[in-house]
């Protein structure tokens, strides 16, 4: 989904320097080219819109061309971090999770067999539920705990 608000290349980019600047490292046209696998040409194009805009600066050494973020460009790079993660959220799982989370709290202590008939379907669907969202799936091993506990009550 981050693609759909982001372009792709450019914020890799730009998330490359900050990366070899946070290991210590230098941060070069070249090396930045093959770690996201665009053309020279085209990481030369985007460091120089980068340069316009102040969010980078950049020295040569001999004829090779060291990069390196200003201070409102690692503030960008960094909101962007942050968004690619908030991006990479699977917000349909939340949703559902969070509607199953509403039936479990909604059963307030109940017993018997009619919660036994809402549990079962709220059971069920928190095993088929999948996805690489770490937190999601944090919360859906807590939802499952809590309705073996009802269940087993």
């Amino acid at each position: 989904m981050e693609k759909l608000f982001l372009h792709e290349k450019a914020v890799e980019v730009l998330v490359k320097i900050y990366e070899a600047e946070k290991n210590g490292d230098y941060a070069y046209p070249l090396s930045i080219s093959r770690e996201v696998g665009s053309p020279y040409s085209y990481i030369s194009k985007v460091l120089g819109v980068f340069e316009e805009n102040a969010l980078i600066e950049s020295e040569f050494e001999g004829r090779i061309r060291k990069v390196r973020l200003t201070e409102e460009g690692k503030r960008v790079a960094e909101l962007l971090i942050e968004l690619k993660k908030l991006l990479s959220r699977d917000f349909v799982v939340r949703k559902k999770v969070k509607m199953l989370e509403s039936a479990i709290h909604g059963l307030n202590g109940q017993r018997g067999e009619d919660v036994l008939k809402m549990l079962l379907p709220v059971k069920a669907e928190l095993e088929r539920i999948e996805t690489r969202d770490s937190e999601a799936m944090e919360k859906i091993r807590h939802l499952r705990a809590q309705v073996e506990e009802i269940l087993n009550g």
